[in-house]
């Protein structure tokens, strides 16, 4: 029996397909693979795929498919007698022409007469175009974002078709010459111009990162040790004890890269992580330990109530904000008029915020957060609207501000709002990380693995 890895995937997506293989496509068979699914089983499977149909129709000879083969992987057409060989074949064994790919690539004794001298030129050619699909896979898998866009179900800003004949052209191109990372990320350049640019570029690193709360009470703490040593935690991070005080740990060793552009859903049960993460990444929280590089101005949406004293006005919260932000009050007056009329609060505006109702505060805060666009937004579901007759005009102007950032993390519960705004998610577990992958995994994932929500919500 074969093994599968990940050059043989590669050179079933150049036969079948002539192009590299998609980064999930790869990581799926892979993970087939060790349900004992052979490279004859994965052969078998993508000769039914769309992909491969739609362009080998049924219609179409067996020699056109074999051909077809032949230039995908070496750059020309089967010799007369070889593809007489595969004709026969196909006539007396039944060979399809999954047994034939097989065969030919993965086979180091052929049945069938060969030029030595041929067979080194194809082999050559083959381990080259084997080669550049490694780098472009690589390539593409630095980035969740260019992972959902190079699959056959491909999203905004590339067009499946398009970038699929770009690519099948480059490899079709490769011959002899062996190709350099530099030609593979000039080809990945040119599938969309400068949104790919922007999605090559990091716009938050972390390394090792961990992150402890110090918990400082008047309870007996010896019963709270024998308590945080017999009780299992279903839900927060964990604790560690010290001799004067209790830690959360609430992050624990985060490794994580967003690049610009990407918009990722923090996905996890009460107390997984996510809102830690958002503080983090927006500087309210100070890792205990390893490395965060912010390469973005990270605007955070994560308190129902304003950080500044209730016996202020809500002109003054405005005026605080907008100097914050613009380091003047120059067009401070119809910032103001706009935030009067969105909130409904009129000659409220005036009086002090412990005046206000939590509707009251609650619109006041969210119309002053949502006035202008920011490049990157770290939002927490749990931010408050106010009361009903505010929601609607609430999730317009949330969805359009959202839709504005270049780059969004979004904690929420509700898949529907995931699927709306985000393609990468990144599933909390007791502070730390259990999955990231594209939204649909991700959230997938969580379905079926995490303990709090099958056995305590579910």
């Amino acid at each position: 029996m074969i093994n599968v890895d990940a050059k043989k995937l590669q050179t079933l997506y150049i036969a079948y397909f002539g192009r590299p293989g998609d980064p999930s496509g790869i990581n799926y068979w892979l993970s087939r693979s060790k349900e004992l699914l052979t490279i004859k089983d994965i052969s078998n499977e993508l000769s039914r795929q769309d992909e491969y149909t739609k362009f080998c129709a049924l219609d179409k000879s067996l020699e056109f498919k074999i051909n077809k083969v032949y230039l995908n992987l070496f750059n020309r057409k089967a010799d007369f007698d070889v593809l007489n060989y595969w004709v026969e074949m196909a006539d007396n064994q039944d060979y399809q022409i999954s047994d034939i790919i097989c065969e030919l690539v993965f086979t180091k004794k052929k049945t069938y007469s060969i030029n030595i001298t041929q067979e080194k030129k194809d082999l050559h050619i083959l381990n080259n175009k084997i080669l550049a699909a490694e780098l472009f896979t690589k390539q593409i898998s630095q980035s969740i974002t260019l992972i959902n866009l190079y699959k056959p179900d491909s999203i905004s800003p590339w067009i499946s078709g398009e970038s699929f004949i770009k690519v099948t052209q480059f490899l079709c191109n490769v011959d002899n010459e062996k190709q350099s990372i530099d030609m593979v990320s000039d080809l990945i350049r040119s599938l969309s111009g400068s949104p790919i640019n922007m999605l090559n570029k990091p716009a938050i690193q972390i390394t090792d990162i961990s992150l402890s709360i110090p918990i400082y009470h008047s309870e007996n703490r010896s019963l709270t040790k024998r308590l945080a040593k017999k009780v299992t935690n279903i839900t927060g991070g964990a604790l560690d004890q010290s001799k004067n005080r209790t830690n959360i740990i609430a992050l624990n060793n985060i490794n994580l890269t967003i690049m610009k552009g990407e918009r990722v859903g923090l996905i996890g049960h009460n107390g997984s992580g996510k809102s830690s993460f958002l503080r983090l990444i927006s500087g309210i929280y100070i890792p205990t330990s390893g490395n965060i590089n912010v390469l973005v101005d990270v605007y955070p949406m994560l308190q129902k109530t304003f950080l500044t004293s209730s016996e202020l006005s809500g002109l003054d919260a405005c005026k605080a904000h907008y100097l914050l932000n613009n380091h003047s009050l120059d067009g401070f007056e119809s910032f103001l008029e706009e935030i009067i009329e969105f909130s409904g609060l009129g000659s409220y505006i005036s009086l002090p915020i412990k005046t206000y109702s939590e509707g009251m505060s609650a619109r006041l805060i969210f119309s002053i957060l949502t006035s202008s666009p920011h490049d990157c937004l770290a939002i927490d579901e749990g931010f408050g609207t106010g009361d009903a007759d505010f929601c609607d005009r609430a999730e317009e102007r949330m969805k359009q501000f959202m839709e504005s950032a270049a780059t969004l993390f979004l904690a929420s519960h509700s898949e529907e709002l995931l699927k709306q705004f985000c393609n990468r998610g990144v599933v909390f577990s007791h502070g730390s990380i259990a999955y990231d992958g594209p939204l649909d995994a991700a959230l997938n994932y969580y379905h079926t693995h995490d303990y709090y929500r099958k056995n305590v919500i579910g």
